[in-house]
């Protein structure tokens, strides 16, 4: 499964997992800050979590 498609999985799940496997997402997807793709993710990640 693709990043991405996780993300729209997760998005209105207020579980301790997903919310941990958001930020595990966020954190592990710093080191590729210079790709736009990553960071859109992150965006994601971070509005996803609340």
């Amino acid at each position: 499964m693709r990043a991405a498609d996780e993300l729209d999985s997760a998005d209105g799940i207020r579980s301790v997992k997903v919310q941990a496997a958001l930020q595990d997402m966020r954190v592990r997807l710093r080191r590729y800050s210079g790709a736009p793709d990553a960071q859109e993710l992150r965006e994601r990640a971070a509005r996803i979590a609340g």
